[in-house]
């Protein structure tokens, strides 16, 4: 028998089940290949979507904050007369952090400092830092420099503006939602003068006379 109404033009099977007059019931025959198929899809994109759970939750977070009542910090940032407090967009600051002291890398974002009775220090940020898991060591380093230096801590050393940066502080990162850990035992620090004319002037008069005695400088790393 050819079925013919919505399944004129699809595989049939005869079930076992009888119409309301004794006729026979047709059926639409699944297709076992594409089912498979449509479980496939699900599968992959039940799997996909954990995927994207990754980045977010599968990476370690720290606090950084330079004053915290809570955490016992005060460590304000001042310049280069060890006195003045850094305040407002003039001065800028950013967390270098890695999974050790040597690697360093800058996180978080580059922040201006706070003005009035805050002065000194910087708002308090959560960070994610890339390739730490919850229980990771990380270590974390402030660093600022003066903001008409340039726009990164590196531009501005370069370019000779004032610059400086806390000691290095080992902070366990947690995993989100926990509440990170903030730096313990972050310390103070003065911004590094930039070079005078006359300072200058004498290195250059220095290197000169080496020159001219035959002698080449012997450069130290720092």
């Amino acid at each position: 028998m050819v079925p013919s109404g919505p399944y004129k033009n699809t595989p049939t099977r005869l079930t076992t089940h009888l119409g309301a007059r004794g006729s026979p019931r047709w059926g639409p025959i699944r297709n076992p290949a594409k089912s498979l198929e449509e479980i496939m899809k699900s599968q992959w994109l039940l799997w996909l979507a954990w995927l994207g759970t990754v980045p977010v939750f599968g990476q370690g977070q720290i606090g950084f904050v330079n004053r915290s009542q809570v955490a016992g910090i005060d460590a304000p940032v001042f310049d280069v007369d060890c006195v003045t407090r850094l305040a407002g967009a003039a001065y800028l600051a950013q967390v270098y952090a890695g999974l050790a002291p040597d690697s360093l890398r800058p996180v978080g974002i580059i922040q201006p400092f706070r003005t009035g009775t805050a002065a000194g220090y910087i708002p308090g940020i959560v960070i994610t830092v890339p390739g730490a898991l919850g229980g990771t060591v990380v270590y974390a380093q402030l660093r600022a420099w003066e903001a008409r230096a340039g726009r990164s801590y590196e531009a501005a050393v370069a370019a000779g503006g004032k610059y400086g940066f806390s000691n290095i502080v080992p902070i366990v990162a947690v995993m989100a939602p926990g509440t990170p850990n903030d730096p313990v035992g972050l310390q103070s620090f003065c911004l590094v003068p930039e070079p005078s004319a006359g300072a200058l002037l004498a290195l250059g008069g220095g290197f000169w006379l080496l020159v001219t005695r035959g002698q080449s400088p012997k450069w130290r790393n720092p």
